[in-house]
């Protein structure tokens, strides 16, 4: 081999290293760019599969785990306890209203999730530091399914996500077909009260909204929509309503002993004695926990069954729970999220 072919060959392969940038770089990268639009209408481009993720959402972070992306979470909200792998993640603000902006960045991921409650000037931080940050309502039921598919979409994980979706969607059309020929005069009369005594949530709210989905009346269908009332004896005597369900909140789902005391303060209550729902003791205590994100679906089964037992004689809303965790989660039922 003369001199000069020997020169050839030493500058080809000079070059090739080059425009190769050596070994490492010669893999192909499988991640590329998304198209998120958020509840807030913003449009946004986010890497996926994302490597990184940081939720201020305990409801985005069940769904995260759900979709297989528990182990991409790098920070959390303090409320983020379910899964219970969740409590070694670094706490990073409270909730999404009051995240720590300096240890978001320290931590650098590749996505930050947010509930609506986080201020403009905390995303405007977060997205000048070149993150994009997904800000949507991950307890409304009514966005669970567009929050499961834009998160399948950034984890790379379309088929989990849409499993899930389908999982949902199947119990929701039972819902919705066995209730829309109720009449009326059919549907009960429903007080849901929200978190504390007299505290009621009108049509148009998250959980005024569940309760005509289940096939029920709300009982301040005549108050401003959209809002939570508070509301006196008096005022829900007059309207006499057949079943009351009361919501519950907690990191930590409350023992029997702790919702049958909930029970029968509102059973005991002065000015309820002659309330058809007392009299009837059909009177109920629903968690937080099944009430919103993914978990809402087994809520409202159970508010289905309660408000149309004859109607939801086939449907066993624990087992469905368990089937949800099970194939979700891989985790198994534990603790009570009803009552009675």
């Amino acid at each position: 081999m003369n001199q000069t072919r020997i020169t050839t060959w030493v500058l080809m392969a000079s070059l090739l290293l080059s425009l190769m940038g050596g070994s490492e770089a010669a893999v192909p990268s499988s991640r590329g760019m998304v198209t998120i639009v958020d509840y807030t209408g913003k449009s946004m481009e986010v890497p996926s599969p994302v490597e990184t993720v940081i939720s201020l959402s305990s409801h985005a972070s069940e769904i995260l785990c759900a979709l297989e992306g528990g182990d991409k979470i790098i920070g959390r909200g303090a409320s983020s306890t379910f899964p219970p792998n969740l409590e070694d993640v670094p706490v990073v603000g409270e909730s999404s209203y009051t995240p720590n902006i300096e240890l978001i960045l320290q931590l650098d991921p590749d996505v930050v999730v947010a509930d609506t409650m986080i201020s403009d000037d905390g995303r405007e931080k977060i997205e000048s530091a070149g993150i994009p940050v997904i800000v949507d309502r991950f307890s409304d039921p009514d966005r669970t399914i567009e929050n499961i598919r834009n998160l399948g979409l950034i984890l790379g994980k379309e088929e989990r996500a849409e499993e899930l979706a389908d999982f949902i969607e199947h119990y929701q059309t039972i819902i919705e077909e066995r209730v829309s020929g109720l009449e009326e005069e059919d549907k009960p009369i429903v007080l849901c009260e929200w978190g504390s005594a007299w505290k009621v949530a009108t049509p148009g709210t998250s959980y005024g909204n569940k309760i005509i989905a289940a096939g029920g009346t709300s009982i301040a269908a005549d108050e401003t929509p959209g809002k939570y009332v508070v509301v006196s004896s008096e005022w829900v005597a007059e309207r006499n309503p057949d079943i009351i369900v009361f919501q519950v909140f907690g990191k930590v789902p409350p023992t029997p002993e702790e919702m049958e005391e909930t029970r029968n303060e509102i059973l005991s209550r002065p000015g309820l004695g002659d309330v058809k729902a007392v009299k009837d003791e059909r009177v109920h205590i629903i968690t937080s926990g099944i009430v919103g994100g993914a978990p809402s679906v087994i809520g409202d089964l159970y508010l289905a069954k309660w408000f149309h037992p004859d109607l939801f004689e086939d449907i066993d809303p624990e087992a469905v729970h368990r089937e949800l965790l099970q194939k979700f989660l891989g985790l198994e039922l534990e603790g009570v999220y009803v009552y009675p």
